[in-house]
């Protein structure tokens, strides 16, 4: 079973980085890390900048910067942490909030185009195993934050 893993890891991996590619909002709104970084916030609410530098597998000083960017354009804002007067709280904004679901919509859409060239047993193959991708993904995202906690 470990080699059977490995195979699937071997060809899942380039076709989700190429799809990942492919399906970038074109807006040209958000970098990468930005997109994360207000992702990880919507998903997760407020975050200390230590925390969000784990979860994104960022060093101090890029969340640093990421953070500055996002509060800069209005998409966050930081808040004094309520339990360490030492440490501050960054929350998505409004605009934040807006922004990425119109990133997210033009996602999907691109994925829709991709998706095009499918008939219907593979479109059906493929929303069979959605479930377990979004497992792996929640699986994923539960075990960074005990991790970290």
């Amino acid at each position: 079973m470990p080699d059977e893993r490995a195979a699937i890891a071997a060809r899942l991996t380039p076709a989700l980085l190429r799809i990942g590619r492919l399906v970038r909002p074109a807006s040209g709104e958000l970098a990468v890390g930005h997109f994360s970084t207000l992702a990880t916030l919507h998903r997760r609410g407020p975050q200390r900048p230590s925390d969000l530098a784990r979860i994104e597998r960022f060093a101090p000083p890029a969340v640093a910067r990421v953070v500055g960017a996002l509060e800069d354009r209005g998409l966050v804002v930081r808040r004094p942490s309520p339990d360490d007067a030492r440490s501050s709280l960054v929350e998505i904004t409004e605009a934040g909030t807006a922004l990425l679901a119109s990133a997210r919509a033009e996602q999907a859409e691109a994925v829709a185009r991709l998706l095009a060239v499918l008939d219907a047993d593979e479109l059906e193959t493929l929303s069979g195993a959605l479930g377990v991708l979004e497992r792996v993904a929640s699986e994923a995202g539960a075990g960074q934050a005990a991790a970290g906690r």
